[in-house]
């Protein structure tokens, strides 16, 4: 952060924050299509289900990379070649015609998602002022989640309109987007502290774990009308938009679980929770019959799970007012 620089909204803070509005965008412009455009391109429904959980287990399975990658190198070039990855990535599927191709073209798309992801988060606090990091936090966790608003409800709409190799061009665009403005951003250095290579720190925040799994299963209820995207029925416009007003209040309860130090790990812990619930009930919606009745019912119990369970836990358990 520059110094005297005190305000909030600073012109460093709007790129990133339209920086991660961008990178959501993109990634969720293709993935609500993929499993149609799969099986369009001969795949089978195992193959594009493998591919989708490749994503998902290494957006997860990179986490505890995440301090050391952060400590090791500059965090705004972490996240400038994971963005750039990302972009590779999309492009590369106009040329994937092998099942091979596919499951590894996700699985490094998966492990470089969640690498940018985290790493906007860290550069976001970075150039944030001590005291306004917590309005930081939820103001940079809406952004991306009305990028992803915007790509699954919106954008990946234009899949009815074009074909996948014009959305990717979408896409693609977006990413240019996004490179520009976090290119843009000034992030002071930072000398490395030594942190080692596989650590929790930026990644998960255990005292977080129930709120974590309430969200992930909410997220899992929500992500399984992904599969009514194709008609595009007001269901799945109007839950993804509750879900995106709800993230700013549910960045606060995160926050207020972790110690000064840990509100990245906070933070990245809502993510991971958020992205993986969606990304699993996405995978499971494309298998299950009445899935608006299921995911209705798993929305349901996760709404009552939370003020009967995960409130009581968080107000004993918070560590700040």
């Amino acid at each position: 952060m520059k110094e005297g620089t005190h305000k909030l909204m600073t012109p460093d803070f709007w790129l990133i924050c339209i920086s991660n509005f961008l990178l959501y965008t993109a990634v969720w412009t293709l993935l609500p299509v993929m499993y149609a455009e799969g099986y369009l391109a001969g795949f089978e429904r195992l193959d594009m289900t493998r591919a989708m959980l490749l994503f998902t287990l290494c957006m997860i399975g990179i986490g505890p990379l995440h301090a050391y990658l952060g400590d090791t190198y500059r965090r705004k070039h972490v996240l400038t070649f994971s963005t750039l990855g990302l972009a590779l990535c999309a492009g590369g599927l106009l040329f994937v015609n092998q099942v091979w191709q596919l499951c590894s073209l996700s699985a490094v798309a998966g492990a470089l998602f969640g690498i940018s992801t985290t790493a906007g988060i860290t550069v976001a606090i970075d150039i944030t002022q001590s005291r306004r990091r917590g309005a930081g936090n939820r103001i940079y966790a809406f952004s991306g989640m009305m990028g992803l608003f915007c790509g699954l409800c919106f954008l990946s709409k234009l899949y009815l309109m074009m074909d996948f190799q014009q959305l990717v061009y979408v896409s693609l665009l977006l990413w240019i987007g996004c490179l520009i403005a976090e290119s843009c951003v000034y992030v002071s250095f930072r000398a490395p502290v030594g942190v080692g290579l596989l650590n929790l720190d930026r990644f998960f925040l255990p005292n977080a774990w129930l709120p974590a799994l309430n969200v992930c299963l909410l997220a899992i209820g929500v992500g399984m009308t992904t599969s009514l995207l194709p008609p595009f029925t007001m269901v799945s416009p109007i839950v993804f938009l509750a879900l995106t007003v709800g993230i700013v209040p549910l960045t606060r309860m995160f926050v207020k679980l972790s110690h000064h130090c840990q509100r990245g790990t906070a933070n990245t812990t809502l993510q991971l929770a958020m992205m993986t619930g969606l990304l699993v009930g996405m995978i499971a919606g494309e298998s299950i019959e009445n899935v608006l009745i299921l995911s209705l019912v798993i929305i349901g119990v996760s709404l009552l799970v939370l003020p009967l369970i995960t409130l009581p836990y968080f107000w004993k358990k918070r560590v700040r007012k």
